[in-house]
């Protein structure tokens, strides 16, 4: 995909993103020619859209779709594609005397009839079960940004109720999933922080004192400066992370894509001063979607600390791409 045409698509989605429309995105992708789009460059699409859904705070469900599809095509079961997957939200689910105590959200009230998949467990030693939505509860869920139609889904399953994958096909599609889901995420962040800084470097150059405008203080110039760096690095990352799909790689992205993010949002806070607590003023939306898409499928400090240990167990240390 050339420049010119990466533009026109990076228009048309912005497009499509500010539809405040309640049609789902997959129907306004459609209109746009989604599919062959994808068929394209599928990477590079999806990074497109997830850049934009962050720089746009959309608040459409783009990644459900995405997991139930990684799944589906992993399992090679078409019928999973509809499915609503389960993300561990704090509590995770677990299992034990025959019965699955399910906890987590799904990123968008599902359909009728749509089942759930939902994980225990991580790892290789990971267990992936299928259960109808009729028996849990969904409640939509209050977080920090209203604006995403999370649902909480909670409930005890009996076995009996329940449809457990294979354990080698589980784990393979489990893995693929996090993936996925983790690069994508990263996507997502990256662009909220990038939107953050770009921000942030246009009020200092606008915001005025004594006589200057503030972004000519040195202070305010490292501040900015550290962030950009950091995003640009996290922006790499996920770039190398989308390419090859190694899960390890999504891992390391997602860790620093979400603290680069957070890292962003501080140092835009300090160069706003008073002006970015105020509810008038953008920026504490960005910050609410950058906590909650951070918490989600492991947080960057918790990811940190998986990395740390799995570096610790392996002492092995894997090359990202050409970094």
């Amino acid at each position: 995909m050339d420049a010119d045409t990466l533009e026109m698509l990076r228009r048309s989605l912005r497009h499509v993103l500010a539809d405040t429309s309640e049609r789902p995105l997959a129907e306004r992708l459609d209109e746009l020619g989604w599919a062959e789009v994808v068929a394209e460059d599928e990477t590079l699409a999806l990074a497109t859209l997830f850049d934009l859904h962050g720089d746009t705070l959309s608040g459409t469900d783009a990644l459900g779709p995405q997991l139930s599809t990684v799944l589906a095509s992993s399992l090679g079961d078409p019928s999973l594609s509809s499915a609503s997957v389960v993300l561990p939200f704090g509590v995770e689910s677990s299992h034990a005397l025959g019965v699955l105590t399910v906890a987590g959200v799904i990123t968008s009230q599902p359909a009728p009839d749509v089942p759930l998949v939902v994980s225990v467990g991580g790892g290789p030693g990971v267990r992936v079960a299928i259960l109808p939505q009729t028996a849990v509860h969904l409640l939509p869920l209050a977080t920090t940004d209203p604006s995403l139609a999370l649902v909480e889904v909670s409930g005890t399953v009996a076995d009996a109720d329940l449809r457990w994958l294979d354990s080698e096909a589980g784990v393979a599609a489990w893995t693929a999933m996090l993936a996925r889901g983790r690069w994508l995420l990263s996507a997502e962040l990256v662009g909220i922080a990038l939107h953050v800084v770009r921000s942030a470097v246009q009020y200092t150059t606008d915001r005025v004192q004594y006589g200057r405008p503030i972004g000519t203080f040195q202070a305010l110039q490292h501040r900015l400066a550290g962030a950009h760096a950091l995003v640009i690095g996290a922006g790499h990352l996920v770039d190398e992370a989308s390419a090859s799909g190694d899960p390890w790689q999504a891992m390391v992205a997602k860790a620093l894509a979400g603290r680069a993010a957070e890292q962003a949002c501080t140092e835009a806070q300090q160069c706003y001063g008073a002006i970015g607590f105020t509810w008038e003023h953008e920026f504490h939306l960005y910050l609410r979607r950058t906590y909650v898409l951070d918490s989600m499928l492991g947080g960057w400090r918790a990811l940190e600390f998986e990395i740390g240990s799995d570096l610790q167990a392996t002492g092995h240390v894997p090359q990202i791409g050409s970094l």
